[in-house]
């Protein structure tokens, strides 16, 4: 999960922005198998949240490098006039259930 706060009033900018400049690269990566592009509702500060899902942590590491496990991102030149605050990521890991 990749989430972010975005200035007030930018969000259906970087919401474009990421949806045709971020997520093509995701999703053509090896290992991705589906995701989404979330925007906050009914807060006082705007956020966007990625989800994606990889076929394995060895996937995730090969698209984002050996720095995938860090928690905070510096934003690219390009997202910053977007961002009020630093980028968060956090990886999980499903739980079988059925076992």
């Amino acid at each position: 999960m990749w989430e972010t706060p975005v200035k007030a009033g930018r969000t259906d900018d970087f919401a474009r922005y990421v949806a045709t400049k971020v997520w093509p690269a995701v999703t053509a990566a090896d290992g991705f198998l589906g995701g989404e592009i979330l925007r906050s509702v009914g807060r006082a500060d705007e956020r966007l949240l990625l989800v994606t899902r990889w076929r394995d942590e060895a996937a995730l590491e090969g698209f984002l490098g050996p720095a995938w496990t860090a928690h905070e991102l510096t934003a690219v030149p390009d997202e910053e006039p977007f961002l009020a605050g630093v980028p968060f990521v956090d990886n999980w890991r499903i739980i079988d259930t059925d076992g």
